[in-house]
């Protein structure tokens, strides 16, 4: 009996001692904090995103030389691919101001529509190294046919060890994205 009650003692001491609280995280475009309210816009932009299946998951995802690790504990406050498709929206938004993004065409008579397509091909968190987002892109502007695509690595370094400055390192790759597919939408 006593030896019953001191396992079963031991064992929710050790279900405590692993109970690790969860920690959500929220890619942010620092840019679009400035950006003005738009009721008029000369292109707008559908865009759609698709992620790799290994990341587009909630759980954060480390890659290093021998695999993955998965985080239970540190995940996304929301879907991976909505978060990167909206800061993505909004950092070329935020780059032109004459340009609306969106996840469709909002019904506005003289503005010329846009679409971007972008597959990120590779997005790894790597400790000691950073993060890197490797994308590819088709650009469509009007119904012409004619068509721009591209496919380019974007890098950044993380700054300490937490899982923070991984979230931080995927903006600024974001924004790298956001900088091509910018220069790439006509005047």
């Amino acid at each position: 009996m006593k030896t019953a009650f001191l396992i079963a003692l031991a064992v929710s001491i050790c279900g405590c001692a692993f109970n690790r609280p969860d920690h959500f995280y929220v890619l942010d475009s620092a840019s679009a904090r400035t950006l003005e309210p738009r009721t008029t816009f000369a292109t707008q932009v559908a865009l759609r995103v698709a992620l790799p299946s290994l990341v587009d998951r909630n759980e954060m995802v480390l890659v290093d030389a021998d695999g993955v690790e998965i985080l239970e504990h540190e995940r996304w406050a929301a879907p991976l691919v909505d978060q990167v498709a909206g800061v993505l929206g909004q950092d070329i938004e935020s780059r032109r101001e004459n340009v609306i993004v969106g996840s469709r065409h909002i019904a506005q008579p003289d503005a010329r529509n846009a679409s971007i397509a972008v597959d990120v091909v590779q997005l790894k968190l790597q400790k000691g190294a950073g993060v890197l987002l490797e994308a590819r892109w088709r650009l469509q502007v009007g119904g012409d046919g004619k068509f721009h695509q591209g496919r380019e690595t974007f890098t950044a370094p993380v700054a300490d060890a937490n899982y923070a400055s991984f979230v931080r390192a995927i903006d600024v790759c974001l924004g790298l994205l956001a900088d091509r597919l910018a220069a790439d939408l006509p005047d």
